[in-house]
């Protein structure tokens, strides 16, 4: 039984573009790995920014410009801090100021991680100013 070149042909194409071959699984594990090594280092710090920005919030909601002054709402700040654990910004870190009537807490920082050998990572957290309620005036 005879076969023809063109029976020959696509019975060897198929045979060869099945699955994956180990340079393209060796590929796909290495590329899956460094996903995994940035999420890994990205995530703890993404979280904790989360918590930074929930504690700033909640402190500006609750201070009372009446009766508290801006040190006030800074040590308290100083306390959530220390209590929640947060190792990525200090309150020395964060200003706290008057500014037209209205308290501002500004707490934009940066957080430098070890990615993989040299390479460093940045993770630039810029949206942390929040101001506080305006003074009633009597």
């Amino acid at each position: 039984m005879k076969r023809n070149r063109s029976e020959f042909f696509s019975a060897n194409q198929r045979h060869n573009s099945r699955g994956f071959n180990i340079v393209t699984l060796s590929l796909n594990l290495m590329l899956l790995g460094l996903l995994l090594v940035a999420v890994l280092r990205i995530f703890p710090s993404y979280m904790e920014y989360l918590t930074v920005r929930d504690l700033i919030t909640r402190a500006a909601a609750e201070h009372d410009p009446a009766s508290e002054s801006v040190t006030d709402l800074r040590v308290r700040l100083g306390k959530l801090i220390n209590t929640n654990q947060i190792c990525d910004i200090r309150i020395d870190d964060m200003e706290v100021y008057r500014a037209q009537g209205v308290i501002v807490i500004d707490a934009n920082y940066e957080k430098r991680f070890p990615f993989f050998w040299i390479l460093d990572g940045v993770i630039v957290f810029n949206d942390l100013m929040v101001e506080t309620r305006a003074r009633a005036r009597a």
